[in-house]
């Protein structure tokens, strides 16, 4: 005769009955019949080699031995219980996550609302956001840290492709009542002799090619590194800055000024991700919503 083996089964319907004051009631918590899980009950008895349950009146009551072996029952169970979530929270990580890296104008500016329309519209995706340099934000998608990269626009970007680029043109910012009523746009010669908060980076060796061709020379009273920074202290008064739009929108937002530059200094990113990989339905959405919120950017600013 075979020696009788240890189940799953077994394990479940002891637990079921003790927990729920009795093997009918434990049947109707497993959704079995009585007689199944008294069948299953008397094999786990042969296993272990002692009665489980005693006759108490017309109901059964676990014994001495039941209930202490209920205690390893319920350690096992809790194990069991963590690993089920922890198995979900892989699902999860697994079938909706999307990780973005952005260089800071982006990060700062428009993604906080793009991630707002994603969280709603894919409430169980986990969306992470990274703030790096270009070359940062392309090294991240050529090692699969990042799902979507957003850099700035003419970078090399190796076996990484370019799937999208959001543009739209740079603006001039200023604080509430910090540049004439009548001003629809901002010339370059109408910058002289005003306070200017100058952008260090790419962005202002752009614009000196522009004062230079036209002749400009700007009364530079500050600098920083981030275009946020530039808008902070244009809104405190400091002067007026060339940012580029989506600053500048978020600028206006917070009760600034932005108006179009002219000429026109565009302002592009681009969207990097690698070629061998389907770009998810988050991310296809992300795209769609960074190059529409572009277009109306560009639009306010015209």
């Amino acid at each position: 005769m075979p020696t009788p083996v240890l189940t799953h089964q077994m394990i479940e319907a002891f637990r079921a009955a003790i927990m729920n004051g009795g093997i009918s009631a434990g049947a109707d918590a497993l959704g079995m019949s009585q007689s199944s899980v008294s069948r299953v009950i008397a094999e786990l008895q042969k296993v272990v080699g002692f009665q489980l349950f005693v006759k108490h009146g017309r109901t059964v009551k676990p014994t001495e031995e039941a209930l202490a072996l209920m205690t390893k029952v319920q350690q096992s169970f809790l194990g069991l219980e963590d690993i089920a979530r922890f198995s979900e929270q892989l699902r999860k990580l697994r079938m909706g996550r999307l990780s973005i890296c952005a260089i800071p104008a982006i990060a700062h500016s428009i993604l906080p609302q793009a991630i707002e329309f994603l969280r709603k519209k894919y409430p169980n995706v986990v969306v992470s956001l990274d703030i790096a340099s270009s070359i940062e934000v392309v090294r991240s998608v050529l090692n699969r840290q990042a799902d979507v990269g957003l850099a700035a626009h003419g970078l090399a970007v190796g076996e990484a492709e370019n799937v999208a680029e959001v543009s739209a043109d740079c603006v001039c910012i200023a604080a509430a009542g910090g540049l004439p009523s009548e001003w629809t746009q901002v010339e370059l010669q109408q910058l002289i002799g005003r306070p200017f908060v100058a952008l260090t980076g790419t962005l202002q060796k752009r614009l000196e090619v522009l004062l230079k061709e036209a002749g400009v020379e700007l009364d530079i009273i500050a600098e920083a590194s981030q275009s946020l920074s530039c808008s902070e202290l244009v809104l405190r008064g400091a002067g007026i800055s060339v940012v580029d739009p989506f600053t500048g929108n978020l600028h206006r937002l917070r009760g600034g000024i932005a108006l179009p530059l002219r000429p026109a200094m565009p302002y592009r990113v681009q969207v990097v991700a690698m070629g061998d990989t389907r770009l998810s339905a988050q991310a296809k959405d992300l795209v769609q919503y960074l190059e529409a919120t572009a277009r109306t950017i560009g639009n306010t600013c015209r």
